[in-house]
């Protein structure tokens, strides 16, 4: 699903749309280059905007375009930037990672980068646990923010075995510490139940072996975690967090698409499938499409042909007043705007279908 700052973009026309992406050094001291290179891509935009539209209409649109940029916090930047300029839209949008340098006019917004973003740093939960305390993080992308659940105990102590207290005949401390433990990692996943529900959202586990082991055989929540990692994380701090949990991130990723990859071979044995940018492009503005599969790094420049459902990719492209700055992201735009999906794979994946494949509902 894309974020509302997605689907606020997709699908505006907009003449000129001004998309400005680029990668941003949020630390010390280097934040004055990103004010500096940040006005050198403004320039850019600008030669694009005098090379297409009227002196006075640049002009109106590069006050807006300043004016976005001036907004920004250096102190608060992420990995990366998103500016969306036209006459009726100005956003910026922080992106959790670093991202291709982009600088593009056209009638519509580049929004690869938002839908990467979305489909690449979705939200999860994270659940340190250990005898002594439970701490709860949400998280997206790279982000983690402690998370108070109503109901998760503090610790062990905060849970006690009716039938076995010290002082009693029959007292068997063994007994009473593995019931009381048992209890509590009951507890504990029955909060997580509670607050995940409704959601698909993944779950990881990390902390204390024992606990662990416990959680792997008895959680009602093993569908949704997708990864334990032992240790003794009572003292960890976020960019330890990240480190430890980063993998299964990739593994998950990896599975998306491979599944996608496992839809789209399906479709060639059915020939409901079209692949290369031309002929994905067609599919997608007949309403075709079912699942967009493109690789994360695939741009392509293209021209009208005698119809809006037809592209050319040929050497009069530059030249052209019908010219397309990325084909694409308009394909993707289209998929979307008719309720179909994407999936981005890597690099190379998709070299037998020119990298771009469409999943064809017919």
């Amino acid at each position: 699903m894309s974020t509302l700052a997605e689907r606020s973009l997709i699908g505006q026309k907009e003449f000129p749309a001004v998309s400005i992406i680029l990668s941003t050094q949020p630390q010390f001291p280097k934040t004055k280059l990103d004010r500096e290179y940040m006005n050198s891509l403004l320039a850019k935009a600008e030669v694009q905007l005098l090379a297409q539209y009227s002196k006075q209409k640049s002009e109106s649109l590069m006050d807006k375009l300043h004016h976005a940029v001036n907004t920004i916090k250096l102190n608060e930047l992420s990995k990366g930037l998103a500016i969306y300029v036209s006459f009726n839209i100005e956003k910026v949008i922080h992106l959790p990672f670093a991202v291709t340098e982009k600088v593009i006019v056209d009638n519509s917004f580049e929004i690869r980068d938002l839908l990467m973003a979305a489909k690449l740093n979705q939200n999860y939960l994270v659940v340190i646990l250990s005898q002594n305390m439970v701490k709860t993080f949400f998280g997206y992308g790279s982000h983690l923010m402690p998370v108070k659940f109503d109901g998760m105990p503090d610790n062990v102590g905060d849970v006690s075995n009716e039938h076995s207290f010290p002082g009693w005949d029959y007292y068997d401390a063994h007994a009473f510490e593995e019931k009381n433990i048992h209890n509590y990692l009951r507890f504990i996943d029955d909060v997580i139940e509670k607050e995940t529900r409704g959601s698909n959202d993944p779950v990881l586990i990390m902390g204390d072996t024992k606990l662990i082991g416990y959680l792997k055989h008895h959680s009602r929540n093993i569908k949704r975690i997708i990864g334990f990692v032992e240790g003794n994380y009572e003292h960890a701090g976020y960019t330890e967090i990240q480190t430890r949990i980063k993998p299964f991130f990739n593994v998950f990723e990896n599975k998306g698409q491979d599944a996608a990859v496992d839809l789209l071979q399906e479709a060639v044995g059915a020939n409901t499938f079209s692949a290369g940018i031309t002929e994905v492009w067609r599919s997608a503005a007949e309403a075709k499409g079912r699942l967009l599969l493109v690789e994360k790094d695939y741009k392509q420049s293209a021209r009208f042909g005698d119809d809006s459902y037809t592209i050319l990719i040929d050497e009069e492209i530059e030249n052209s007043r019908s010219k397309i700055a990325d084909a694409v992201d308009d394909v993707i735009e289209m998929v979307l705007l008719n309720h179909g999906d994407v999936v981005f794979v890597e690099n190379d994946k998709l070299i037998p279908f020119n990298r771009i494949a469409l999943v064809n509902r017919y």
